[in-house]
């Protein structure tokens, strides 16, 4: 495994409360359905503590690792990978042009994002996806150790698909996951 423990990351809410929502854990429940759809090779976003596959990138916030290295020549594959990415939604933006970069040479990568096509790396890269899977209810992550955090975001969730094929021969796919 090539992921390593996050530094610090916590974020102190305006009611003074210190909430690690850039650690959050996909639920396993959605994590499997998608999983069991793309056959996930590499989590991208992840520390020691939260990877959901066998090999991780860690996404040191202090050091961007993650973001320099190349998603689609690891060690161990001979061919491109499927990537998964729930990246740190206080600053998504740096994972999905990553992601949309990779997918260009290859990779096929499924990103966990806050559905919010008010954002301009919305518009940058999720119009050029191959695939929007539109996530049935609020998704409720988990904290680090995979306990249920308390509470949901205020908003809806999106997979979107990175995937250079897909998109020349399908064009845009619209679809919804049920996943309770």
């Amino acid at each position: 495994m090539i992921a390593r423990r996050y530094a610090d990351l916590s974020h102190e809410r305006k009611d003074g409360k210190v909430h690690l929502k850039d650690e959050a854990r996909t639920p396993p429940g959605l994590f499997r359905r998608l999983n069991e759809r793309f056959h996930f090779d590499i989590d991208a976003a992840c520390t020691v503590d939260n990877c959901l596959c066998r090999f991780g990138f860690a996404s040191d916030f202090q050091e961007g690792n993650t973001l320099k290295i190349d998603w689609c020549n690891p060690p161990d594959f001979k061919s491109f990978p499927t990537i998964y990415c729930n990246p740190p939604y206080s600053n998504p933006a740096p994972f999905v042009e990553k992601a949309y970069m990779e997918s260009l040479k290859g990779a096929i990568v499924v990103m966990l994002l806050p559905a919010d096509v008010s954002t301009s790396w919305f518009h940058l890269y999720c119009m050029e996806a191959a695939e929007w899977i539109i996530i049935d209810g609020r998704v409720r992550f988990n904290n680090p150790d995979g306990t249920p955090m308390q509470g949901s975001p205020k908003f809806g969730s999106i997979a979107v698909v990175f995937d250079l094929e897909s998109r020349k021969k399908n064009g845009l796919i619209i679809s919804e996951l049920d996943w309770r």
